[in-house]
């Protein structure tokens, strides 16, 4: 009987061991994922944009890195053409549904370059403004947040009075339909009010993109984790 107990044991600690890395794991490649994408803008600034070369996969054959040079280079000068260059900045990166999404904003304007990269954060696919409704809601949503959410979660959403937002902790959501419901109907005993009796369905899906599109961002001075830690499915693609 000890020793099924013991083994048992070894194996559940194995798990928790299993989780806790796959967790920290997935938190560094974030955090790698994001300074990559504050590289590139750098890079493109720079001047010297053959330096992306660094970051594409060497696996790839000349022709496909030809390929993703020539797209960075296509979308640089969009973004340049169309955004105040000197105030370009990375506003978050995403990974998701096997896709990687840099948020471009240059304090007036979004815009979301897409691509692909490996496990090792180097680039397996070309560089591409994506054209969709997408950036527009960020921007509507950026107003309503600096209106509505910004005194109580944080310029940021890193957290003030109410929780932050940006982390992998929630206190009352479980899902990410359990957010827009809670953002939608508000919670009774807090300061969240149903925003549903100020915002129309646009503006309530135009603030919910913002707030999923900062989750992860990389901040300064976070407030610290409240509830519990869960991994919602915060899809704004």
């Amino acid at each position: 009987m000890k020793i099924h107990v013991t083994q048992t044991l070894m194996k559940l600690g194995i798990l928790i061991l299993v989780f806790n890395t796959n967790i920290s794991k997935s938190t560094a490649q974030t955090n790698d994922l994001y300074n990559v994408g504050e590289k590139l803008i750098e890079i493109a600034k720079s001047g010297n944009p053959d330096k992306v070369v660094d970051y594409i996969d060497d696996k790839l054959d000349l022709d496909k890195k030809a390929e993703i040079m020539e797209s960075f280079l296509t979308v640089k000068d969009q973004l340049f053409a169309s955004m105040e260059q000197d105030k370009i900045q990375l506003f978050n990166a995403i990974n998701e549904k096997n896709n990687t999404y840099f948020i471009v904003y240059d304090g007036n304007k979004f815009i979301i370059v897409k691509t692909k990269i490996n496990d090792n954060n180097k680039f397996i696919e070309h560089f591409a403004i994506v054209n969709n409704k997408t950036a527009d809601l960020l921007k509507l949503g950026k107003k309503i947040y600096k209106t509505r959410c910004y005194s109580c979660h944080g310029k940021f959403a890193q957290g003030g009075i109410a929780p932050n937002l940006t982390d992998n902790y929630w206190i009352y959501v479980k899902s990410d339909q359990n957010l827009f419901e809670l953002v939608q109907k508000g919670k009774k005993g807090t300061m969240m009010i149903a925003f549903k009796d100020y915002l129309n369905p646009k503006e309530l899906k135009a603030v919910l993109t913002y707030i999923k599109a900062m989750h992860n961002k990389k901040q300064k001075k976070p407030k610290k984790p409240e509830g519990e830690e869960k991994k919602l499915d915060l899809s704004i693609f």
